[in-house]
C-alpha cells in the first residue's frame, strides 16, 4: 500500500520506517527544509524530560552516546542517523496544501519552493505533531507601547538575548520553566510569572532518578488511568485505592520536603516565594496531565535570590513592563510568553473532516490515539504524546498495518466513539491541565502499549518469566525489539482473527 506521511519529525520518521518494514511503499512530506520537527526549532539549552534509554528508535541504537537527558542537537542527529540508516524517502521543503479524496485513496497536493505539484496515495497518515499550530501568544492592552521586546520562546535562538535585561518569563510548563531557569546565567533580573503553580517532578527523588520508579511496570500498576488492562491493576485500584493514594502522599510529601530543605536557613521572603511554588491540588494530578519536571538549578535560583517567582495574571503593558492582576508592576525589557501551544489545525483536510477533528474543545479525540472513526483512510502518529512516545508511535504503526492487511478488525462506529467519549469523560474528571485532555498518554503510556500489544494477540510483559524484573526494572525501546518479527511469526502460524476491543476497562 502506498502511504504519505506528512510530517518529518520524530513520530513520522518513526511511523515511515515502522510501515515500510511490514511491507508498505511509504514516503515523509516535511514543509521545512529539514527533518526533526519540534527539535528543529527547539530553544537553546532545551533537552529532553525523559531519558537516552527510552526516547530511539527500536532499530537505530544512539551512534554516540548522548547525555541522559538528550539535547536537541543529540535528538537531531539521531534522527539524521535514522534516515541514513534506515534509507527513508523524505521530501523537504514540500507543504501539503490539500487532501482532496481520490477513488480508493487520497490526491495529496503540495507546494515545493514555488512549484506546485500532486500525487495519489491509498492512504495518509498525520504526523504533524500537537504542536504544530504554534505558540499562543495572546493580545494584552497597552503592548503596543511596551518599549521592550515581547516573544515567545521558540523565537529565541540565542540566549544572549537576555544579556544584561530585566526578563520576565509567564508561563509554568517545561519552557517556561526552562526559559526562566537559562535567563538566570545572563540576565540582570528575572522575573517568573503564573497564574497556577504545579508540581515539579524533580529529576531525583531522594537520589533516584524518577524513571526507576515510573518506568518499571509496578509504577504504572500504581498510576491512575482510563484503563487497567490487567486483573491485578483493576484489583489494585478498585479494590485497594486506600494505598494507592498513600503511594502518592508519600510521594508527594518527599517532594515538598526537598522543597522545604531549598529554604532551610533562608529569610521569610525566600520561604515565601518557595511555598508559592507549590500547588494546592494533589501531586497525581499534574502526573495525569504533561508533569514538567524541574530543571536543574530552578530552585536554587529561587532560594539564591536571582530568580523571583510571582502568582498572578499578566494584565497589560506599560511602557517599562508590565502590570498584574492584582495592580503590582514589574519593570523588564523583555517579556517572554511561554503558555503553551494552541490545538493543531488541520487546514489541508476537507472541510467535513476538519470540522471534526478541531471542534473538540479538549483537542483531537482519536480510537487508540490512531483512528478517527469518521474520517476514512487517515491515521494519526505522535498524538499519543508521552514519555514512551517513540515506541508508542511504532508500535502504532504496527497496529495500523495489521488494520490495513485485513489481520485487525474494528469495532463499529459507534463503538469506537463510545470508547473515545468514556476516555474523554475520564480526562474531563480527573486532569486538571486541558491542553492534555487531547490524545495524551504521558505517565500512562505503559497501559497504552499493553492494550496495543493485546489487540495484536502479543505478549505485553516483555520480561517475563523474570517477575522481579517484569515489576521493577525499567521498560524501554529494547524490551520491544523484535515485536515486529515476533506478530510475523504469530500470523503464520495461523493465529486467529484480532479484534480490537471496543472499549478500554
Amino acid at each position: 500500500m502506498r502511504i504519505a506521511i506528512i510530517g518529518g519529525g520524530i513520530s513520522g520518521i518513526a511511523a515511515a520506517q515502522s510501515l515500510r518494514k511490514t511491507g508498505h511503499d511509504v514516503q515523509i512530506y516535511e514543509k521545512s527544509d529539514r527533518i526533526g520537527g519540534v527539535w528543529a526549532m527547539g530553544y537553546p539549552g532545551v533537552r529532553l524530560q525523559n531519558t537516552r534509554d527510552q526516547y530511539r528508535l527500536m532499530d537505530v541504537p544512539w551512534s554516540t552516546k548522548p547525555d541522559l537527558h538528550p539535547t536537541s542537537a543529540q535528538v537531531q542527529q539521531h534522527l539524521n542517523d535514522a534516515i541514513d540508516k534506515l534509507d527513508l524517502p523524505v521530501k523537504l521543503g514540500h507543504e501539503v496544501t490539500k487532501l482532496e479524496e481520490a477513488e480508493g485513496g487520497w490526491r495529496l497536493h503540495y507546494h515545493n519552493d514555488g512549484d506546485a505539484g500532486q500525487q495519489d496515495f491509498d492512504f495518509i497518515v498525520l504526523s504533524i505533531g500537537q504542536y504544530s499550530s504554534g505558540k499562543r501568544r495572546p493580545e494584552f492592552p497597552g503592548q503596543d507601547k511596551f518599549q521592550g521586546e515581547i516573544v515567545t520562546e521558540r523565537e529565541i535562538t540565542d540566549l544572549s538575548v537576555f544579556a544584561g535585561k530585566k526578563v520576565l518569563v509567564a508561563g509554568f510548563g517545561k519552557s517556561a520553566l526552562d526559559m526562566a531557569t537559562f535567563a538566570v546565567e545572563q540576565a540582570s533580573e528575572v522575573h517568573h510569572l503564573f497564574r497556577t503553580p504545579r508540581w515539579m517532578i524533580p529529576f531525583r527523588i531522594l537520589g533516584v532518578h524518577y524513571s526507576r520508579l515510573l518506568f518499571c511496570r509496578m509504577g504504572t500498576f500504581l498510576m491512575p488511568s482510563w484503563v487497567q488492562p490487567n486483573a491485578t491493576e483493576a484489583f489494585i485500584h478498585r479494590k485497594l485505592g486506600f494505598l494507592v493514594r498513600a503511594n502518592w502522599h508519600l510521594v508527594q510529601s518527599i517532594v515538598r520536603l526537598q522543597k522545604y530543605l531549598m529554604g532551610f536557613g533562608k529569610s521569610a521572603v525566600v520561604k515565601a516565594r518557595l511555598a508559592s511554588l507549590t500547588p494546592k491540588h494533589d501531586i497525581i494530578s499534574d502526573f495525569r496531565s504533561a508533569s514538567a519536571m524541574q530543571p536543574q538549578m530552578y530552585l536554587e535560583h529561587v532560594a539564591g535570590e536571582r530568580l523571583l517567582p510571582h502568582q498572578g495574571e499578566l494584565r497589560a503593558f506599560t511602557e517599562r513592563g508590565v502590570v498584574l492582576e492584582d495592580g503590582q508592576t514589574i519593570d523588564c525589557d523583555v517579556v517572554v510568553l511561554s503558555l503553551g501551544s494552541g490545538s493543531p489545525t488541520f487546514p489541508f483536510l476537507p472541510d467535513k473532516y476538519r470540522a471534526l477533528l478541531e471542534s473538540e474543545s479538549d483537542g483531537v479525540q482519536l480510537y487508540r490515539h490512531l483512528l478517527h472513526p469518521e474520517v476514512p483512510r487517515i491515521a494519526f502518529a505522535g498524538f499519543n504524546h508521552g514519555f514512551m512516545h517513540v515506541p508508542a508511535v511504532e508500535i502504532g504503526m504496527l497496529w495500523l498495518s495489521a488494520l490495513l492487511t485485513g489481520d485487525l478488525t474494528l469495532p463499529s462506529a459507534e463503538e469506537m466513539q463510545q470508547s473515545m467519549e468514556k476516555i474523554q469523560q475520564w480526562k474531563r474528571d480527573h486532569v486538571n491541565f486541558e491542553p492534555s485532555r487531547s490524545c495524551a498518554v504521558n505517565t500512562r503510556f505503559q497501559q497504552y502499549l499493553d492494550v496495543l500489544l493485546k489487540d495484536l494477540g502479543l505478549n505485553p510483559y516483555r520480561k517475563t518469566p523474570n517477575i522481579l524484573a517484569e515489576l521493577f526494572s525499567q521498560y524501554g525501546p529494547d524490551d520491544y525489539v523484535g515485536i515486529y518479527e515476533e506478530y510475523q511469526a504469530g500470523r503464520a502460524q495461523g493465529a486467529q482473527p484480532l479484534r480490537a476491543l471496543a472499549v478500554d476497562t
